[in-house]
């Protein structure tokens, strides 16, 4: 197996494994407030408090990442989070618990931002591109297996033994970093931490129109799936299979996204971004037409195809546009991809699923519209280094 092979699957796989924690406490609502003696709403807060810490977090850490080594960063963060995780398991007061989850945030944010820049710094053309895909298709598998590995241990042991696992999993990922990843080159910084070039890419142009695609991305999978399990709930269709089940089936959109380095090379990363954002209209069009089990399978599947590769399209485009502080670029997509995740959830309670399938393909037809206008390259007026 080569470096490259070892460096790439050390990634995803910890990929994965941080993900999860976004989901690991969706089974056990129910078994915590027994546990702990408070209401479900309470409990939530164990979810709700690990997310608002990750989404700051991943500013501090991408801040970070564009001054520091990024192995040494990885390495530390993954530690940190390794101990933490490990001592939430013998935690038996809540408010100690949620404030231990809210850390767990904090530090599981050292990942995402400093794994992009690491792979820009180390890996080149379709290797980076299929790299980036595939840590991106972890974190969209973590959705369903996060969820699963939870649910499994708890109901083997109990909840303190899903953190204890999961401590012991960031351990493995700890020992594959430290001895697959190779050394990041050294950094010369005179202010470890610096708002100007967050502010700067706020006044870029093409980083704008990135943005605002990346905001719409996550924010159609969580509106899709919410609404759609509140229609499920109305019993407005007889569906022969659970939602999770659903959720599984539409996984089978990923595969596209082992292509992704050959298809960037062949089509370029605004090319098959813009093909991809109009999958996504295509696929909702579908049950428009006639609305069934297997034309909403079809939007599903359609749906994880293009989030799949859109991603990763993304990201390099803001790697492209925010060359000289990657890390910081990264992180601003990665705060801004969660809020539309989280709005999107807060959405599909009020807005109609006939609604939600009429809007996702209109919004992706503009957002279509809006990707051709991003410029491929580094042209006159973007930005320099800060």
């Amino acid at each position: 197996m080569s470096k490259q092979t070892v460096m790439a699957t050390v990634l995803v796989l910890t990929g994965i494994f941080i993900a999860s924690n976004l989901y690991t406490m969706l089974p056990l609502h129910t078994g915590l407030a027994e546990t702990f003696g408070v209401s479900i709403p309470v409990v939530s807060l164990s979810s709700s408090l690990f997310i608002f810490p990750y989404a700051i977090g991943l500013f501090f850490f991408g801040m970070l990442a564009d001054k520091l080594p990024h192995k040494t960063l990885l390495l530390c963060g993954m530690s940190l989070l390794t101990i933490v995780t490990t001592l939430i398991g013998f935690v038996d007061v809540f408010w100690l618990f949620i404030c231990l989850r809210a850390l767990q945030g904090v530090l599981a944010a050292s990942f995402a931002p400093t794994a992009f820049a690491y792979t820009f710094e180390h890996f080149q053309g379709r290797v980076q591109a299929f790299v980036i895909a595939m840590i991106n298709t972890g974190f969209l598998f973590a959705g369903i297996f996060g969820q699963m590995v939870s649910a499994a241990i708890a109901d083997l042991f109990s909840y303190p033994a899903v953190f204890f696992s999961f401590g012991l999993f960031y351990f493995f990922c700890l020992v594959g970093m430290k001895t697959g990843l190779v050394k990041s080159k050294p950094k010369t910084y005179t202010k470890l931490f610096s708002l100007s070039p967050i502010l700067s890419f706020f006044r870029h142009r093409p980083l704008q129109k990135l943005y605002g695609i990346t905001f719409f991305l996550l924010f159609t999978v969580m509106l899709f799936y919410g609404s759609f399990e509140l229609f499920m709930y109305r019993g407005e269709l007889d569906f022969p299979f659970s939602l999770q089940t659903f959720r599984m089936i539409g996984l089978i959109g990923i595969i596209p996204a082992f292509f992704a380095g050959r298809l960037k090379s062949a089509f370029g990363a605004r090319g098959v971004l813009a093909v991809h954002l109009g999958l996504m209209a295509v696929g909702f069009i579908v049950p428009l037409v006639a609305l069934n089990v297997w034309t909403l399978l079809f939007a599903s599947i359609c749906m994880i195809a293009s989030t799949a590769l859109t991603i990763p399209m993304v990201i390099l485009l803001v790697g492209v546009h925010g060359a000289y502080a990657r890390a910081s670029a990264v992180s601003i997509y990665s705060f801004t991809l969660l809020t539309g995740a989280s709005v999107g959830s807060w959405v599909a309670a009020v807005v109609p699923f006939g609604v939600v399938l009429i809007s996702v393909v209109v919004l992706f037809c503009g957002l279509v519209v809006l990707s051709m206008s991003v410029r491929n390259e580094i042209e006159s007026g973007s930005l320099g280094e800060v």
